[in-house]
């Protein structure tokens, strides 16, 4: 199959998402800091390491991100979630 070649530079890319995804990632670091602050959640409650195994995923420099990153919260649940 042959290589598509991306529509946008780099560059445009960056500009064209930079504002958008800086918003969401602060979202995400603020709300892991909520999280902390609230206290330590079940132990057999896993969703909090899911979550940030998924967002290493983002950080790392291999391809595929967003097909690994659904994988690893698509994973069988293993944990208790109680309702309110």
């Amino acid at each position: 199959m042959p290589t598509l070649k991306p529509v946008k530079s780099a560059r445009e890319l960056v500009d064209l998402y930079y504002h958008d995804l800086r918003s969401h990632l602060l979202e995400a670091a603020a709300t892991f800091d909520r999280i902390e602050r609230a206290g330590a959640l079940p132990e057999d409650d896993c969703r909090l390491q899911e979550l940030r195994a998924a967002a290493a995923v983002v950080l790392d420099s291999q391809p595929d991100r967003a097909q690994r990153f659904l994988t690893a919260l698509s994973k069988p649940a293993t944990m208790n979630i109680t309702s309110r």
